[in-house]
């Protein structure tokens, strides 16, 4: 998945890698060394280490046309997401 980001007023897009997790999630973590410096070089610059996770979360929810949120409880490397599921019950009724 690439996801443009704006690091240092330069567009730049990151590549990551996404894979489903036990608990019904799936996390996103850098594809490459490279990728990762770009996501080190946007924390910098943003002073914010969540400046990565709300850019992918929104980039996310616009793909699919569903609610994600942070899986706070995910402790592995990269970003945890879970699809919120009240969401998709509201939208079935």
């Amino acid at each position: 998945m690439k996801v443009p980001f704006k690091i240092n007023g330069k567009r730049e897009t990151v590549q990551f890698i996404i894979s489903p997790t036990r608990n019904g999630g799936f996390t996103v973590i850098a594809k490459s060394s490279k990728d990762l410096d770009k996501l080190q070089d946007l924390i910098s610059s943003d002073d914010s280490t969540m400046v990565v996770q709300k850019g992918l979360e929104s980039y996310i929810e616009k793909k699919l046309g569903l609610s994600v949120y942070s899986d706070d409880r995910y402790q592995g490397a990269g970003y945890g997401f879970k699809i919120d599921m009240y969401y998709i019950i509201d939208k079935l009724k």
